[in-house]
């Protein structure tokens, strides 16, 4: 069973349960948003396109599997989910208050992808949650920003724009899962 669940059925074609992408942009920015409210965070676009970026390099480092399929490209700000920050833009920079919503034109209905909440991946989500949640969207952005960062080397490479591509992504956040899992293991 898929980790990544509709709040409605959806068309078939954006029901992803194929064995190289684990989720969709909208079900892990939408598990961001419930767990915003509930902690009573203020997320603003900047700040969910961070976390987004970091669930995907965390997601890609402990299972070497794409999170979603859309492309991250290296923006001004940090790394950049361009299909999101359409969905998102909206806000301006006003927190992220609803959940992205998709159309069903089979059914003439709106609908939203949600993570499962007994899922593994809802789980790494979790710890993505509480590793970010508390840096502001300026400290979000520093991060992405550091030398050696798939960001950092994207835009001295290719410059702004450009693709950051999932090697580069994976080797940063391999090296972050194998720090983590040693001190865990400690």
């Amino acid at each position: 069973m898929s980790d990544v669940m509709p709040d409605a059925a959806p068309s078939p074609v954006r029901y992803k349960q194929n064995g190289d992408v684990l989720s969709d942009v909208s079900a892990i920015t939408n598990y961001f948003v419930e767990r915003s409210k509930k902690d009573k965070i203020k997320l603003s676009n900047l700040a969910m396109q961070k976390l987004v970026y970091f669930a995907y390099g965390w997601v890609l480092g402990l299972t070497q599997k794409k999170l979603f399929y859309d492309r991250i490209e290296a923006w001004q700000y940090g790394p950049v989910i361009p299909s999101l920050y359409h969905q998102l833009k909206r806000y301006g920079h006003k927190p992220v208050t609803d959940k992205i919503l998709e159309f069903n034109y089979e059914r003439n209905e709106f609908f939203s992808w949600n993570l499962s909440e007994d899922g593994t991946l809802h789980k790494l989500m979790d710890i993505v949650w509480r590793r970010y949640k508390s840096l502001s969207p300026d400290k979000l952005m520093a991060l992405t920003h550091e030398p050696g960062t798939p960001w950092f080397e994207t835009i001295n490479k290719s410059g702004l724009s450009a693709e950051i591509t999932d090697d580069s992504i994976y080797e940063y956040f391999l090296e972050l899962v194998n720090n983590f899992l040693e001190g865990v293991n400690k």
